[in-house]
């Protein structure tokens, strides 16, 4: 075989721990699996359907507020925290117990409760602690309950909210979900309403109080100067008293006086120097006389045209002359209205002079009456200035309310709908996919784990490999379970089917001890033992007989359990005859106790009736005896033993007889007695043959007793052929 052939054949017959755990524990990991999963299946066919349906709504821009005044711009994190604060007010109590007002709460359906069931029947103390039935304590747990089923979260960066009610129906959940936000709405709408009629209330009385303040204020500082007799009467939003204006006013027509003089003065120098020294031209600045200027332009278009004609023509042209005459015609009409212009000028002047001199009369009056008023006029300014800042207080306050008032019609809730709750067609639990899901992976893990922990807690022995570090004994064979068979057929299993894995195994152990003998065809006695009961040494020792009786050879099976007899149970025998304790104690002959089984030619000796002595040296000799006798008639002898740790009995028999075969359970006998009984049976001079494992699991099987399995022989057919 080469290198590569050999790894792998080796590798395939590799010892797997895990592997070896899941396949010895199939049948525990199956029952658990369904265990676990019927129960899983079961609470989920229990389980209340519930349906959740969510509304998303976005938070309203910060300038709704109609009370906001402008002011510093908000400081950093005052924005991330808007979304958090709006969801804790919209799954407030109030809000809850308002929506519960609109939408009442379902009737709770009668369930069954096994503390109300055992506090009906008389347990007190699986009473609930009592509960108050007034109407506030009913309404607070409704809330509570509601509040439970209500989830308000805002999604991650952004002003956006999911308000999600769970509800046993779909239509009921969006219906919830639905009125949370209308619900919120019109609170908080109400809340901004009556906010903005408190404040309008305050101003409106605040506004009147500042009127009549302004209006007491014009009053006092009326009354004073009528009292004091100042001519100061009310002259609209002035600071100053009238006398003041008065003066100023007067100052003003004085001067307006004066330039009006100064003008007449011009234009009356202006018009006598343009009639001496003929000058038409300076006549066109006189708007005021609109003949003399249109004489004047005239006079100054014809003078043009007579140069224009005298430097083409001469002076003798007759056109000349004509223009002549119109010139001087023009001259003589703008004489006229140059004096009568001076004349009207003149008067202007001379009016403008009166007027001077009675304005300048009039500003000297006005100042001597204000020098003589000077104190009272003082103290009625500061009266005119409190009139003023009453005023403008109450101006500014009257400007504040129309504002609120203006602002109270764009009212607007905080929050607004992106999209109503949807009905949901399905519930959102319990999602029956993945909890069944789930509960198949959750009863496959507690199937694997109590594999392991059955493992990891067994007592008893559960591989070759651990039995063989433990015990210093050869492994005989491990005989596996046989399921679903009457006890009758288990007795007689090697008989009825001599070609299974059981049957080959018995065989298997009857050679073993026939090689340990070192070919010594002597008769010889086996002793079939076990450390407690029901670990399989009586159906072994029946089946160590049938697969001897099988090859020819004559065999005798003894009961030594006196005290059970559990023989008689698998052959059939008299009762009534003579068993080995008759013997024993001298009551029976030794060919008088063997009796034969019909159905399978076994001769055996029944254990006979109970008895308490003690084994002395009489009686030993007289077993050991009985064991010599036999030997002549028999070539095997088997002794089923009682249990070792129960009765000390077993142990006088396997120092009688010339092998001793080991029976333990598998995963059962613990490790402890299987010690405890190979070092008595030393110590009483027994020859231990070896170790059987009985009860074996049939996957665990191959691997325990070292056989090949269909894989291992696959691989061998494969590497050398058939």
């Amino acid at each position: 075989m080469t290198q590569a052939a050999d790894m792998q054949f080796h590798g395939g017959l590799g010892n797997k721990p895990v592997l070896r755990v899941l396949r010895q524990n199939m049948r525990l990991m199956l029952v658990v699996f369904l265990l676990c999963a019927l129960a899983g299946f079961g609470v989920l066919m229990l389980l209340t359907p519930s349906y959740t349906a969510t509304a998303t709504v976005a938070i309203a821009p910060a300038a709704s507020n109609p009370l906001a005044q402008d002011g510093p711009p908000p400081m950093a994190g005052q924005d991330d925290d808007l979304p958090a604060t709006q969801a804790a007010q919209m799954a407030s109590r109030d809000v809850a117990a308002s929506v519960l007002q609109q939408i009442p709460p379902l009737p709770a359906a009668p369930a069954f409760s096994l503390p109300d069931f055992l506090c009906a029947h008389g347990l007190a103390m699986a009473c609930a602690a009592p509960v108050a039935n007034d109407p506030a304590s009913r309404q607070q747990a409704a809330v509570d309950r509601f509040l439970k089923s209500l989830s308000v979260l805002p999604e991650l960066h952004s002003r956006v909210l999911d308000v999600s009610v769970t509800a046993p129906n779909g239509a009921r959940a969006a219906q919830l979900a639905d009125a949370v936000v209308a619900t919120y709405q019109r609170l908080d709408l109400a809340q901004q309403t009556q906010n903005v009629n408190g404040v309008a209330a305050w101003l409106d009385a605040r506004t009147g109080q500042l009127r009549q303040n302004w209006l007491d204020a014009v009053t006092a500082a009326n009354s004073y100067s009528v009292s004091h007799g100042l001519t100061n009467a009310e002259q609209g939003t002035g600071p100053s008293p009238l006398i003041d204006a008065q003066i100023a006013n007067m100052a003003g027509s004085l001067s307006a006086a004066q330039g009006n003089l100064a003008v007449a003065d011009a234009r009356a120098a202006a018009l006598a120097d343009a009639a001496r020294h003929g000058d038409s031209s300076a006549l066109l600045s006189l708007p005021d006389q609109p003949i003399l200027v249109a004489a004047a332009a005239q006079l100054m278009q014809l003078e043009s045209q007579r140069k224009q004609l005298a430097a083409e023509f001469g002076p003798d042209y007759p056109k000349i002359q004509a223009l002549d005459q119109q010139i001087a015609q023009t001259r003589a009409t703008m004489g006229g209205q140059t004096g009568s212009a001076l004349s009207s000028i003149n008067e202007t002047k001379i009016s403008s002079e009166a007027e001077v001199d009675q304005l300048t009369a009039n500003l000297n009056v006005l100042k001597a009456q204000d020098a003589s008023q000077s104190a009272q006029e003082a103290q009625y300014r500061s009266l005119n200035d409190e009139a003023v800042s009453a005023r403008s207080v109450y101006e500014t306050f009257l400007e504040d309310e129309n504002a609120v008032v203006d602002r109270a019609e764009l009212l607007q809730p905080p929050v607004m709908f992106v999209s109503h709750a949807g009905i949901p067609l399905l519930p959102t639990f319990p999602n029956k996919i993945k909890l069944g899901l789930a509960i198949l992976v959750l009863a496959l893990v507690a199937a694997v784990a109590a594999a392991f922990i059955r493992d990891h807690f067994s007592e008893g022995f559960e591989q070759a490999d651990d039995l063989r570090a433990n015990v210093d004994e050869p492994l005989l064979a491990a005989l596996p379970f046989i399921a679903r068979a009457p006890r009758d057929a288990i007795a007689r299993h090697v008989l009825d089917a001599p070609f299974s894995r059981t049957s080959e195994a018995v065989r298997g152990v009857a050679a073993k001890l026939s090689l340990l003998a070192a070919n010594d065809a002597t008769p010889r006695a086996i002793l079939v033992s076990s450390a407690g009961a029901i670990e399989g040494k009586t159906t072994l020792a029946l089946w160590l007989a049938m697969a001897m009786r099988q090859g020819g050879h004559a065999v005798l099976v003894i009961d030594c359990d006196h005290r059970r007899g559990t023989m008689m149970q698998h052959m059939a025998g008299t009762v009534s005859h003579p068993g080995l304790t008759d013997y024993i104690a001298g009551n029976a002959e030794a060919a008088a106790l063997i009796q034969r089984d019909a159905a399978t030619g076994i001769d055996f000796i029944a254990a006979g009736p109970t008895t308490s002595r003690a084994f002395g040296p009489d009686e030993i000799a007289r077993l050991r005896a009985l064991v010599d006798d036999m030997k002549r008639s028999y070539q095997m002898i088997v002794i089923d033993s009682p249990p070792l740790l129960a009765m000390t009995d077993g142990f006088v028999h396997a120092s009688i007889a010339d092998q001793t075969v080991f029976v333990c359970r598998w995963q059962r006998t613990s490790r402890q007695a299987v010690l405890a009984s190979l070092e008595r049976l030393r110590a009483y001079g027994a020859q231990v043959a070896g170790v059987v494992v009985t009860m074996v699991d049939q996957g665990a099987a191959l691997q325990f007793s070292g056989e090949y399995g269909r894989r291992e022989r696959q691989l061998i057919t494969r590497l050398y052929g058939s």
